[in-house]
């Protein structure tokens, strides 16, 4: 019954429109004509109402430096522009001072980056050293095990440093240098049961003695680990600095380079364009050649 329902054709109800003794007033307006007129009208109201309310508040006191630079004409604010026209001496000098200031920065730039590459030993201007150190080994076993910490005699945290790379008998030096050296050896006694006691005490001494050794250089190493991570992520560091030292040298070199050409296309003598500008870098320019004398 649902579908024969929908089947049955229904009346078209149409809109009720404007009545004959209306029709001077329009298109009857319909609900979604009201709702934007009174959106609208509420819009336009709220606005009104917050100005009236910062007007109500204003401290008659205020002042803006914006104020000698503007006037009211005809109920509208009015900008006073004269005061950006500036003459071209002034454009002038003020091109020179900028030209200065970026040759200033570009100077400070290239020395830190200049102070940096000298302090991470870099060989280029890569940042990559080209010196390589090569092992000669017996065959191709040897080398597919070669063990870099091995062969140099450090631990495996310092075996890919180029420079203050300590082997294992100094960390083991210094371990023994922080103990204070060995124990003293105690006096022997006269008979073979105090002899016997004396050699038992000085084993067990020296067992002490090369625990206290390894628990030292164990704490050393971990050091010696924490060190070397510091060192890296400060020369990490360093590394970025200088790349971004870099970077705005070179963009104060474009920098310096618009304003020079501008300067030079500003001055005298005839010119043409020879080549426009190109990622980034200024046109460039042929002058007339002139004699001199």
């Amino acid at each position: 019954m649902s579908s024969l329902r929908n089947a049955v054709k229904r009346i078209a109800h149409k809109e009720r429109s404007q009545p004959v003794d209306r029709q001077h007033l329009g298109i009857l307006e319909k609900k979604k004509d009201y709702k934007q007129r009174a959106i609208d009208y509420h819009r336009k109201e709220d606005r009104k109402n917050a100005m009236k309310q910062k007007a109500s508040m204003r401290n008659p006191d205020e002042f803006y430096f914006g104020m000698h630079n503007s006037k009211m004409e005809d109920g509208k604010h009015k900008s006073n522009e004269d005061y950006r026209n500036l003459s071209p001496d002034l454009v002038k000098v003020m091109k020179d001072q900028d030209l200065s200031y970026i040759r200033m920065q570009k100077q400070k730039d290239t020395k830190k980056a200049e102070r940096l590459q000298a302090f991470l030993h870099l060989l280029d201007s890569d940042g990559v050293g080209t010196g390589t150190h090569t092992v000669f080994v017996g065959s191709k076993k040897d080398a597919r095990e070669f063990n870099v910490a091995d062969h140099f005699g450090t631990i495996p945290e310092m075996a890919g440093r180029a420079f203050n790379r300590l082997r294992k008998s100094d960390i083991e030096k210094l371990a023994q240098r922080k103990l204070g050296g060995s124990s003293t050896s105690t006096s022997r006694g006269g008979n073979d049961d105090v002899q016997v006691d004396d050699s038992n005490d000085n084993s067990q001494k020296q067992q002490q003695q090369k625990k206290l050794t390894v628990d030292q250089l164990n704490k050393l190493q971990r050091k010696e680990r924490k060190l070397a991570k510091t060192l890296a992520k400060a020369r990490s560091g360093s590394y970025k600095e200088l790349e971004s030292r870099r970077d705005r040298a070179d963009q104060m070199k474009t920098a310096e380079d618009h304003l020079v050409t501008e300067k030079l296309v500003a001055g005298k003598g005839r010119k043409r364009k020879v080549k426009a500008e190109d990622d980034g870098r200024p046109a460039q320019y042929k002058w007339r050649r002139k004699r001199l004398g």
